[in-house]
């Protein structure tokens, strides 16, 4: 009989974290899993606690790799994985105890979804937040009827919402997927190290026949790890967005109206965000205006974004970039992030 769960880590450089992480999952009270561990070509001491591992435990395996970013190790992870059903688990956060034991009981015994969906906790030093699909998501088994009418017209961008939240939070790690689907739709464009998780995870759901949402908190999203991709300025955020943007436009757009204009909804966000993140570079003000107005030309991203059904906060600034007024467009955001903090 097949195994139940694949469980895979992606890990690079998450040594002080990564027992916490892996005994949180082999802990677990349902015992039908294999856990895989990805090691993406990390320096420091994982590669040899993952052995350790497996040498302990034989429903471990390690998959030891030359570094290719987290969509290259997730790939490889997918790729060896045996399980009826596929989860994530990020090397510095935790789970659970009963992570799959809840997944089993309340989704795949009774209705063997295509997809489930849990909570989160956003664990910080010394607080914790839940962090939540969405209070709009009622609990329970969604068929493609349901689907249609509750979920994907605001999956993406929830107009209902701030610009641009969307009702699915989009990552990778609180969600199970039936095997069969993400090896046909997991994300195929590696180059992508910003918002990957995007890059498949509305696609998954987009194809899925059936999805069961859960409420329990089941998984520990780490804050205490200051090093992550996400507090760092990337230089290349624009060529970024553009994989990102067109990868989903590829897989996603043309299928439905509705979809279409969430799609265009993220390429403005992205593009805005891109200009925001600028701030943090450090460069005078003059330099970062030249920058923004080189990569915007050269990755095109303005390129097919409509300004119709945008907030109206989101189209002044998409003005202000299609007349060039980069330095404006800057200022503002230079503003708007000192009144954030």
């Amino acid at each position: 009989m097949a195994t139940v769960f694949s469980v895979i880590v992606p890990i690079y450089k998450v040594e002080k974290y990564l027992h916490k992480c892996v005994d949180s999952i082999l802990n677990q009270t349902f015992k039908d899993f294999e856990l895989i561990l990805v090691d993406d070509g990390s320096t420091d001491n994982c590669p040899k606690i993952c052995d350790e591992y497996a040498q302990k435990d034989n429903r471990v395996k390690v998959i030891h790799k030359k570094n290719g970013g987290l969509v290259s190790a997730r790939n490889a992870g997918v790729l060896a994985a045996t399980g009826e059903y596929i989860c994530y688990v990020d090397g510095d956060d935790w789970v659970s105890e009963k992570l799959l034991q809840t997944v089993w009981q309340k989704a795949i015994e009774p209705y063997h979804p295509d997809m489930v969906v849990f909570n989160a906790v956003r664990q910080f030093e010394d607080y914790q937040t839940k962090l939540s699909n969405s209070s709009e998501i009622e609990e329970g088994y969604y068929d493609k009827n349901k689907l249609n009418e509750y979920i994907y017209p605001y999956m993406m961008y929830d107009n209902r919402k701030p610009f641009c939240t969307g009702l699915i939070f989009p990552v990778a790690w609180n969600k199970v997927f039936k095997r069969e689907l993400l090896k046909e739709h997991y994300c195929k464009e590696e180059r992508i190290k910003m918002g990957e998780d995007n890059a498949f995870i509305f696609e998954c759901l987009f194809v899925a026949n059936s999805v069961v949402f859960c409420n329990d908190m089941l998984y520990y999203y780490n804050q205490l790890n200051s090093g992550s991709m996400t507090s760092n300025y990337d230089a290349e955020r624009f060529e970024n967005n553009q994989l990102l943007t067109n990868y989903i436009e590829k897989n996603l757009g043309g299928k439905s109206p509705i979809v279409d204009e969430q799609i265009n909804a993220f390429k403005a966000y992205w593009l805005i965000m891109a200009v925001f993140h600028e701030v943090k570079c450090g460069r005078k003000i003059l330099e970062s205006t030249i920058h923004i107005r080189k990569k915007i030309k050269q990755t095109r991203v303005l390129d097919g974004i409509k300004l119709k059904g945008l907030p109206k906060s989101a189209k002044l600034y998409l003005i202000l970039l299609k007349m060039r007024m980069h330095f404006l467009a800057l200022v503002g955001a230079k503003v708007i992030a000192k009144k954030r903090g």
